[in-house]
């Protein structure tokens, strides 16, 4: 569980890393599990969904939280669970999943966004946050995600849908937003790590990651939560059940809230 300075820099910067809170045990299992379910066997549960790059490399698996063991005991182990339970003050669910991979040289880049930039038009409120893994290194030259300190606070800023520059379609913010807000380079912070690293950001925070120009394959496991009573409203052109639950198990259950300072 975190302390009352680690939640009060969570609300302040809009994000918070914790080193090595993941054991090398655990990364391993995990690591494998990802390898299994990006090879698409046959065994692969049917939730899961694989986006390819238009090179060929897989880009994301996404819901591997449901049905693959060492995911799904992951979200629920109190390192993950604990702090997500002290964000909302109350129990979450899986939003979603996502392992987000960039082979080496051809992983592609996530252009700036926040995630409630799109997330908003699936019936849901901004009471949402994320948990990303690194399960292996996350630097500068394999594309380690980058934010920007206290773009939590700008409220929701103009997106677009790009269908245009990778394989998956990405809501992004504007150019002529990213000028007006993002005045220097000093304001980007990149979130480099290693294997059992984790960095929790707010819905709102504005994000992005470059393309992979290194040997190194990127790894990087993504939880996607939301308060136990934000659940989606009905929307015209639902997203698919893969990519916006419809199942809504409250995976910070057995996390005891911490007590009251006093």
């Amino acid at each position: 569980m975190w302390t009352e300075r680690q939640l009060a820099t969570y609300r302040r910067d809009g994000f918070l890393v914790q080193r090595g809170v993941i054991p090398p045990e655990r990364i391993e299992a995990l690591r494998a599990a990802a390898d299994a379910a990006m090879a698409e066997r046959a065994d692969n549960p049917p939730e899961v969904h694989v986006v390819r790059e238009k090179s060929g490399p897989v880009r994301s698996v996404f819901c591997a939280h449901r049905g693959i063991g060492p995911f799904r005991e992951l979200c629920r182990s109190a390192p993950i669970a604990g702090p997500i339970k002290q964000i909302f003050g109350n129990d979450a669910y899986v939003f979603h999943s996502k392992l987000n991979y960039k082979e080496s040289f051809e992983g592609t880049v996530w252009l700036w966004h926040q995630d409630y930039g799109y997330w908003r038009y699936d019936g849901v409120d901004d009471r949402m946050a994320s948990a990303l893994v690194m399960l292996g290194p996350n630097t500068r030259h394999n594309g380690c995600v980058m934010l920007i300190r206290g773009s939590h606070r700008w409220g929701v800023l103009d997106h677009y849908s790009d269908e245009v520059t990778t394989s998956y379609k990405q809501w992004c913010i504007t150019p002529a937003a990213l000028r007006e807000r993002i005045t220097g380079e000093a304001m980007i912070i990149p979130i480099e790590g290693d294997a059992g690293d984790v960095c929790f950001f707010d819905c709102r925070i504005v994000h992005g990651s470059n393309h992979n120009l290194s040997p190194a394959k990127r790894y990087s496991l993504i939880y996607a939560f939301a308060a136990i009573d934000n659940v989606p409203a009905a929307v015209e052109n639902p997203r698919p059940d893969w990519v916006v639950a419809r199942q809504f198990e409250p995976v910070t259950a057995d996390i005891a809230k911490p007590a009251p300072s006093m």
